[in-house]
């Protein structure tokens, strides 16, 4: 079973949407695109091309559920011929040339087709759920076109219920949120005769000046700065706190939870305090919960890694692709501070480690003859104002990820719902690491409640 968020997938019949014919001839025949790929993504097809063991679940793809209401096959399969058309990067396949290198292949939307192949049809919804899950696993790649395996679920009454992994080389969480909207608006466009979107900012644009500013640094970048510091004197980066009970070097299989720290009125009253000091949220909750995680550790410092969302060009806001990134940022949180001075010292620290987001860590490591690792990685999102954010009811979408190998590393992400805050947390599946993060959430509402003086009771922060 996989240790993600996920609602039942429905009993029905299960089909694997697959290019057509034409269009991957249309993929060996085009010629290549003078755009490189990033380091990451360079990285990333390495790794992919290592043969992966029969028994091996590892397979660390970004997902979605969404029930699509009012589809059929035929307008489906428009649907995703829309998505591609909007986003460039979708459309392109990397192909190894005889080096060892890679190339892109794009190809434009008017070649893009899609066809169902029947898997089964299953009256057991956990039957179900082992078959659309196997699929994914064991499809999901980025050396093949498309960098991605989408299923549907047809129930008896119609309903068709889609469940889609995406490989990290072309998609980042962000582009997750983003795609469940922008299903529903191509379905509705395709069923009206719309014509083909126009397509948004390319992320294949934004790799290319990733991979000129990369290929500028040296060793003596300032850009390289946030990094040397970060290195502890192994030159790997700080491990977890020590009250979850992880150290470094532990391979400890990961559990994936979606648990809301705060509810709908103390999300609120914490935002209206936020708007009256002039704080931007981001930066707050970063501080809360920084704060919350060194409560129990002997030294008040700390070192993450942030998450940069790197849409920095209004064409790129909508766009899909792997733009996120990570920086490093150690903040002294002190003891008994005021929040505001706790906020002051992780905007600094925030400016200093953005400082390094042309740097990707496997550069770092290189130029600086460095070992690091991950360790803890935060981010934040605020998913109230995604675009398409009001159909998600709707579609009863939700996003889940692949599974990842065991590791000593924590991911967590602060989410802004309507429903409240989340604290997402990829983390390692022991009950000391488990209880850890539950008494986390329990600080950082405390601190919320100590600053608003709106919702005391413990118990009432998640009302």
């Amino acid at each position: 079973m996989h240790p993600h968020r996920l609602t039942l997938v429905p009993a029905g019949d299960v089909h694997l949407w697959v290019p057509r014919s034409s269009t991957l001839r249309a993929f060996a025949t085009t010629a290549p695109d003078p755009r490189p790929v990033t380091p990451d993504q360079e990285r990333r097809l390495e790794v992919a091309g290592v043969p992966r063991q029969p028994e091996d679940e590892v397979n660390p793809w970004i997902g979605l559920r969404a029930t699509l209401h009012g589809a059929d096959f035929v307008s489906f399969a428009g649907t995703l011929r829309r998505f591609c058309a909007r986003h460039e990067s979708l459309r392109c396949m990397f192909v190894r040339r005889e080096d060892g290198s890679f190339e892109r292949r794009i190809i434009d939307p008017e070649l893009i087709g899609f066809q169902p192949r029947h898997l089964g049809t299953f009256d057991d919804r956990g039957e179900t759920f082992d078959a659309v899950m196997a699929e994914l696993d064991d499809r999901t790649g980025p050396l093949s076109w498309p960098a991605a395996t989408v299923l549907t679920v047809t129930e008896p009454n119609g309903d068709i219920t889609v469940f889609a992994a995406f490989d990290h080389v072309t998609f980042d969480g962000y582009s997750a949120y983003l795609t469940m909207g922008e299903l529903k608006q191509h379905l509705e466009a395709e069923i009206n005769h719309a014509p083909l979107p126009a397509p948004v900012g390319s992320y294949v644009d934004f790799a290319v000046d990733q991979r000129a500013a990369q290929d500028a640094i040296s060793p003596d970048s300032p850009a390289l700065e946030p990094w040397r510091r970060a290195a502890d004197v192994s030159g790997n980066l700080p491990g977890l706190p020590r009250a979850t009970g992880v150290r470094r070097g532990d391979e400890i299989r990961h559990r994936l939870r979606f648990p809301t720290f705060a509810g709908p009125r103390l999300s609120q009253a914490f935002e209206d305090w936020c708007h009256q000091h002039r704080v931007p949220q981001p930066l707050a909750y970063t501080a809360v919960l920084l704060r919350a995680m060194v409560a129990e550790e002997d030294d008040a410092a700390i070192t993450v890694l942030m998450s940069t969302h790197n849409r920095t060009r209004p064409e790129w806001h909508e766009a899909i692709g792997w733009f996120s990134g990570i920086v490093p940022m150690t903040v002294d949180v002190g003891r008994d501070l005021p929040l505001l001075e706790v906020i002051r010292r992780t905007a600094e620290a925030w400016q200093f480690g953005k400082t390094a987001e042309t740097v990707p860590l496997p550069l770092a490591n290189q130029l600086l003859g460095t070992s690091m690792r991950p360790a803890t990685v935060l981010s934040f999102m605020d998913s109230r104002h995604v675009p398409g954010r009001d159909g998600w009811e709707e579609m009863d979408s939700t996003v889940f990820l692949g599974e990842v190998e065991p590791s000593d590393e924590m991911h967590i992400y602060i989410n802004a719902m309507p429903y409240g805050m989340e604290l997402a947390h990829r983390a390692p599946d022991t009950a000391p690491c488990t209880e850890f993060l539950d008494r986390v959430m329990g600080r950082m509402r405390e601190q919320m409640t100590a600053v608003t003086r709106q919702v005391n009771d413990p118990m009432e922060a998640l009302a």
